[in-house]
């Protein structure tokens, strides 16, 4: 899991050092991204496997450059792996930032960086009872893009996302879990 933290990071970090270079298009980028994906979260420190389902909104400033918006759901019921209590969980992540690298008219290439949260919806067997707690995200990797049609992207993001557990009744010291992220989808563009 470190080598895997480290390629993605280096792999960021090379993206960032490349210049953006001017498609060869003869039309311009869409401006606007609107998809749908599958998504995989490895939960490391809590030996724990999520699948869920999201969306994007991305709105490109230029070529190399553009701003996104990311929710995702993850409705399997856990143990609560986040106050590490008996009671169930379902989780809910949303992600903001941007995204820098290359694309040309058929494929892109990007370093994603985007904070955000994690929360965690928690439901004991107490009917009625239940409660949630926010912690901070940050997800940051690479991203490769397919483009079949000007109007349709097809979509695969690697990265590390990166938890921090705070709660004290729990932890005595705040922790970060840095854990494997993957989605795949497809996205319209306008």
């Amino acid at each position: 899991m470190r080598k895997m933290f480290f390629f993605v990071l280096a792999a960021a970090a090379l993206l960032l050092m490349v210049p953006a270079q001017n498609a060869q298009a003869q039309s311009e980028t869409p401006k606007v991204e609107i998809g749908a994906h599958y998504t995989f979260l490895r939960l490391r420190d809590f030996d724990t496997n999520d699948n869920g389902i999201g969306t994007r909104v991305t709105f490109n400033l230029a070529d190399s450059f553009g701003l996104e918006g990311e929710l995702n759901f993850f409705p399997q019921e856990r143990i609560n792996f986040a106050t590490l209590a008996s009671a169930n969980s379902r989780r809910t992540q949303g992600l903001f930032g941007a995204k820098y690298g290359m694309r040309s008219e058929k494929a892109g290439i990007f370093g994603k960086f985007r904070p955000g949260f994690m929360r965690f919806s928690e439901g004991d067997s107490i009917p009625g009872v239940s409660s949630s707690r926010t912690e901070f995200a940050f997800d940051f990797g690479g991203v490769f893009e397919l483009y079949p049609t000007r109007h349709v992207a097809l979509r695969i993001d690697v990265g590390d996302t990166v938890i921090r557990f705070s709660n004290p009744a729990i932890v005595s010291q705040p922790f970060y879990s840095n854990n494997l992220q993957i989605s795949t989808g497809i996205a319209l563009r306008f």
